[in-house]
């Protein structure tokens, strides 16, 4: 297994063309689930709009900032392997241009920042 298998990089919308069928971290504010709760709309923090696919309809509550991780279908969507839902005051306290800033800084530094891996005894 390579340490690309375990890597999930942190993206914004404008990224995902970059890592289609590859497995990636997005954080953004979730809006427009559906109602069967198969798909949702994620703005990310280039404020953009991504659609996340469920591969199984939400059991909870989507709304606000929200992370998704999963694998990158095309250039505008993505399929759900885990959602985190961040609390209401995590949602009005988090900076999101900062968070943006700190996105393009890892993607320009990449050699400097390892965003996963396997850890060797």
């Amino acid at each position: 297994m390579s340490g690309d298998e375990h890597t999930k990089p942190r993206v914004n919308a404008s990224l995902l063309p970059n890592y289609l069928g590859r497995q990636v971290c997005l954080l953004g504010l979730a809006k427009n689930v559906d109602s069967s709760g198969t798909f949702f709309t994620l703005t990310t923090s280039d404020n953009q709009d991504v659609r996340v696919q469920m591969q199984e309809p939400l059991s909870m509550h989507v709304a606000g900032l929200t992370e998704v991780q999963g694998q990158v279908a095309s250039r505008n969507s993505v399929q759900c392997d885990n959602v985190v839902v961040f609390s209401d005051e995590a949602t009005e306290s988090f900076d999101m241009a900062l968070y943006q800033r700190a996105l393009e800084l890892t993607q320009r530094c990449s050699d400097h920042y390892i965003q996963g891996g396997i850890m060797e005894d």
